[in-house]
């Protein structure tokens, strides 16, 4: 009784850390696109350092948007 709400439970987190991760790479990828059209970053250690900050946000973020997501999808299953 209990493995089939914990199988259950890990399903939803590993849907919402897919969601969390599309989505959160989609914002980072359109925001770096953005700036590299607009020419922001002149230099290329300045590229590099922009991208090493998308980096460090994606990691941070994606872990906590899941369980955001996650409570969404148990909401919209119940």
């Amino acid at each position: 009784m209990g493995g089939k709400m914990f199988a259950e439970l890990m399903t939803i987190y590993l849907q919402g850390l897919l969601f969390s991760t599309i989505t959160v790479l989609s914002i980072c990828g359109f925001w770096i696109f953005f700036r590299a059209k607009r020419k922001l970053d002149k230099t290329a250690s300045e590229r590099q350092h922009f991208l090493y900050e998308m980096i460090m946000i994606a990691l941070l973020l994606i872990p906590v948007l899941s369980f955001a997501f996650m409570s969404i999808l148990i909401v919209l299953k119940s």
